[in-house]
């Protein structure tokens, strides 16, 4: 299984630093990315949507909480979560100015409570075994050449009969060609293309973004067979594929419906479910807090419960510190934490040293 390397995560770090300083600060950097005005509304819309799916969730006898937001980016979802559903739990992400930027957010929507925010690597989420009873993404899993790894972090944190729901993931379309690379996608041009040409877009144009530029993976192309082994783990599922001619859409695993399952396999789309851990869930009641463990320590293969010291979270069994700015926890093994974010990580040694 092919794992993101250390260069796709520093240009999602490097990315995700300039779309902040244009969506937040209000810089120039990019001509083809929305301003502070086009994304809020974007992350309205994504809230609305949030809102309504975690609603039927919790209908259907889904514990939200506490839960764990994979790929988070700005934090929006997780502020729907807190504020509005009454749930508690963790947003992570990759990008420390993503996560930074949801307090700068929860004024923007007039929210009162923010998430537990984690810069870590989702592949080594830094969470007991069995402990978390629900887990989402969005837009996430596609960042990964494999999902599958992601996947088997997802259900090792899951807590026995814990969810996890994921949304808006691509799977390969076969009826394919490369014949040339399409505008920017956040291009004014772009954004302008009649439904004619969206459409010759979609079939015969290689997919362009800023993400690429920067190395970020864009992985379009993951087979709907790659989608069944990443989701094996987990033995109850409930799988759809939404194919853009509408309404097609078709159960994973369901053979019954032959005709929707190959208009949707020729089609491509996206890709969306709910997956319940085996087991009996449990009436215990935990702080997210209580479930981290020391990202150091777990790449080695052990699992260390983390103590908070102030504005440091503190590991006895291998003495790791791991800081806490501007409300972010960076949850990095060490080895990881130099690679991705080296000024933060040389503060954090200094501080030890000076202590010692």
């Amino acid at each position: 299984m092919q794992q993101q390397s250390v260069n796709s995560q520093k240009g999602e770090i490097e990315f995700r630093r300039k779309i902040f300083q244009q969506q937040v600060e209000g810089k120039k950097v990019f001509n083809d990315e929305f301003d502070a005005r086009g994304i809020e509304e974007i992350l309205r819309d994504r809230m609305k949507k949030t809102f309504e799916q975690m609603r039927l969730l919790k209908e259907r006898g889904v514990r939200l909480s506490p839960y764990v937001e994979i790929g988070a980016e700005r934090g929006q979802r997780a502020l729907v979560m807190e504020n509005d559903l009454h749930a508690t739990g963790a947003a992570i992400d990759i990008s420390y100015d993503m996560l930074k930027s949801c307090e700068y957010y929860k004024n923007v929507f007039h929210k009162k409570k923010l998430p537990l925010r984690i810069c870590c690597d989702a592949n080594h989420l830094p969470f007991m075994s069995h402990s978390v009873p629900f887990v989402f993404c969005y837009e996430t899993l596609h960042h990964f050449p494999d999902p599958t790894p992601i996947v088997k972090e997802i259900h090792r944190i899951l807590a026995f009969g814990g969810y996890f729901f994921f949304d808006e993931e691509p799977y390969k379309k076969i009826l394919h060609i490369d014949l040339y690379r399409r505008k920017k996608l956040y291009s004014e041009e772009s954004l302008k293309r009649s439904l004619l040409k969206r459409a010759f877009d979609y079939f015969l144009s290689m997919r362009n973004c800023n993400e690429i530029v920067y190395g970020v993976i864009e992985n379009e192309n993951m087979s709907i067979a790659m989608w069944k082994k990443a989701l094996c783990v987990f033995e109850e599922k409930q799988v759809t594929l939404q194919s853009p001619v509408k309404p097609i859409a078709s159960p994973l695993f369901d053979s019954k419906q032959y005709l929707k399952f190959l208009l949707a396999y020729l089609l491509g789309g996206e890709i969306s479910g709910v997956c319940r851990k085996s087991g009996t869930p449990t009436d215990k009641e935990i702080s997210v807090y209580d479930m981290l463990i020391c990202p150091s320590c777990l790449e080695k293969g052990h699992e260390s419960r983390l103590t908070q010291r102030n504005l440091l979270f503190f590991c006895s069994k291998c003495g790791c510190k791991f800081p806490i700015i501007d409300g972010v926890i960076f949850l990095f093994s060490y080895q990881k934490f130099r690679v991705l974010y080296p000024e933060i990580f040389k503060k954090v040694i200094k501080g030890q040293k000076k202590k010692t």
